[in-house]
């Protein structure tokens, strides 16, 4: 070796030794104590031992224990949980600016105001009932001559309707005649065998005909009680017809009613009087104002329903009878003074429970509070709070499945894991476990054909996942085509006013995430738009169910510069969408999602 170069690796060699030998020197200077032993640094030391008294699992940031162990969910080694991170209340999310501009997050403010109600009524329109008429067969006979044989033919009141030959009728004009020839001596006989006629429809000018004619009719007409519409032909001409028989059903449609369908939830805001707008198909572009005359007491037990009446004048007959009708009714609640309402947007849905995410205000940052609420009736777009808000706040309004995904994925107090479901080490009492069914409330149930069409959605996401595991970022736009198709097919309309409300915001993250995803050809930058379509997918399958298949929730804590990021698979073997090959089998199972 050249004696210079030895010389100056030697030189180093000294000056590194100096180095840190003055950096030992200055040590014992700050930290040791009097005597020169070093006591202050074992007594800090021991000090942050003992403060380092909560810890979690890196793979499940969910779990906090008061002792060193193993994680209930995947058996690693629990770490201790800094002091800021522990103090950490669990129903605060704090969120960068970023993410929450990218999930579009928006606040509204909790305001008073005056509970009220737009409803809509299914209704027909319906001849009225007090103008109806039903013309019997008085006595059996044959119909001999029909004089109005056309079922909406027009007639007046007293008009002919029909002849009729009966044999019975016959033989009390002979009773009459008789009556009548002896009516100086036996008055009561001649008007008993009038009354036995007039019982059977005839008028006291067709007796009167018959007494100054002095010999029976053969047949005898029935005659219209009413001015109306023929509604109904029962017979023909020749038919032989039984006393009670109905004949003609005739209705005066100068005045009809609308019959509308309330449901149950809709009756409290309804009362007799209220204006009542509607339209018909068959007058296009025209609209109808009548009030409400009468609401039915009795719910049907069937349809589940009460009837609601407005009663119209109908010049010109345009309101035909079984028209259908689209009502609307502007209400406030009755009885009720302002009160606070939250738009219906702000709220998530899990059975029994009512959640928002408040934000705070005060906070430098953006941070997000979760809150259970107790909500009144639905007022217009938006539910009137009974508790747990308070005016002024401001709730999150548009993203909050994003808000709520994010609470989730910290392991925070959720939609999906609230307050009484906190994990334990030893994993008693502990709600999430690495196979779980789906929980959905009721209004949140989907018909088979709506997770069939979800299922060919996630096949498709499936297919972008294969995608990125290949790391091949040119084929992505193609199967963002086809994933855009499938999400288009899925049609909701099997789903609540509630759920569908919810998917119509899911599916709005899920276009957006695509569209990203789809404008660029980066493929890390597809890698971060893949993790946003997988956090809003994982709160579709969980709110409306994966249809009999089984779905992994898999985790790389490696993730995006140690952040960490989730995906979704139909297989339990880790492939990791976010490196691919470099570090494929980096991953661990979450969470199974049945039913």
């Amino acid at each position: 070796m050249n004696t210079d170069k030895w010389n100056a690796m030697i030189r180093r060699a000294l000056s590194v030794t100096g180095v840190l030998a003055a950096g030992i020197f200055l040590g014992w200077l700050l930290f040791a104590g009097p005597g020169g032993k070093d006591t202050g640094g074992v007594e800090k030391h021991a000090h942050s031992a003992q403060e380092a008294t909560v810890w979690t699992c890196s793979m499940h940031p969910q779990i906090r224990a008061e002792e060193s162990g193993l994680c209930p969910i995947c058996a690693m080694d629990l770490i201790p949980l800094d002091k800021d991170a522990a103090a950490d209340s669990p129903d605060r999310l704090q969120m960068t600016d970023e993410a929450v501009q990218a999930a579009n997050i928006q606040t509204v403010a909790v305001e008073p105001g005056m509970p009220y109600r737009e409803i809509r009524l299914p209704g027909k329109v319906q001849p009225d009932e007090s103008r109806q008429a039903e013309i019997t067969a008085r006595v059996t006979g044959r119909i001999e001559k029909l004089y109005v044989n056309v079922t909406g033919q027009q007639v007046g009141r007293g008009q002919k309707l029909a002849a009729v030959y009966s044999p019975e009728l016959v033989s009390a004009q002979k009773e009459l005649l008789e009556a009548a020839a002896m009516r100086s001596s036996n008055p009561e006989y001649l008007e008993a065998a009038r009354g036995k006629l007039r019982s059977w429809d005839l008028t006291d000018a067709q007796i009167a005909r018959i007494e100054s004619s002095g010999k029976a009719q053969r047949t005898f007409d029935v005659l219209s009680p009413q001015g109306g519409t023929v509604l109904m032909r029962h017979v023909a001409e020749g038919a032989y017809v039984r006393e009670g028989q109905s004949l003609f059903a005739i209705a005066d449609l100068s005045r009809v009613w609308l019959q509308f369908d309330a449901y149950e939830s809709d009756l409290a805001w309804l009362r007799t009087g209220m204006p009542l707008r509607f339209t018909v198909a068959g007058q296009p572009g025209r609209e109808f104002e009548g009030r409400i005359a009468f609401i039915d007491p009795v719910i049907d037990p069937v349809s589940r329903v009460a009837k609601v009446r407005v009663e119209m004048s109908n010049p010109g007959g345009v309101l035909k009878p079984e028209m259908f009708a689209t009502g609307v009714v502007k209400s406030t609640l009755p009885g009720r003074d302002e009160a606070l309402i939250i738009p219906r947007s702000a709220v998530l849905w899990t059975g029994r429970r009512s959640v928002v995410w408040v934000r705070d205000t005060e906070a430098d940052a953006p941070v997000f509070h979760y809150r259970e609420v107790r909500l009144g009736p639905e007022a217009g777009d938006g539910y009137v709070v009974e508790d747990g808000l308070a005016e002024g706040e401001q709730v999150v309004a548009n993203g909050v499945f994003s808000v709520d995904a994010a609470a989730q994925l910290q392991g925070k107090v959720s939609m999906m894991n609230p307050p009484a479901g906190r994990i334990s080490p030893s994993g008693e009492n502990g709600q999430m476990h690495e196979t779980s069914q789906t929980s959905r409330s009721v209004d949140h149930v989907a018909g088979p054909a709506f997770q069939q069409q979800l299922l060919a959605f996630f096949d498709a996401y499936e297919n972008i996942t294969d995608i990125l595991i290949a790391s091949d970022a040119a084929a992505v736009p193609a199967a963002i085509g086809a994933a855009r198709a499938a999400l288009g097919g899925i049609d909701p309309a099997s789903l609540s006013g509630t759920a569908k409300a919810h998917w119509a915001e899911l599916q709005g993250s899920l276009r957006k995430s695509l569209a990203a995803m789809r404008e660029t050809r980066d493929i890390e930058k597809q890698r971060t738009h893949y993790q946003a379509l997988s956090g809003s997918l994982y709160q579709v399958l969980k709110q409306y169910g994966v249809g009999g298949r089984t779905v992994y929730h898999q985790y790389c804590p490696m993730a995006f510069d140690d952040a960490g990021a989730y995906w979704l698979s139909s297989q339990k073997e880790i492939a990791n969408p976010y490196f691919g090959d470099a570090m494929l089998k980096c991953g661990v199972t979450k969470e199974e999602l049945h039913q």
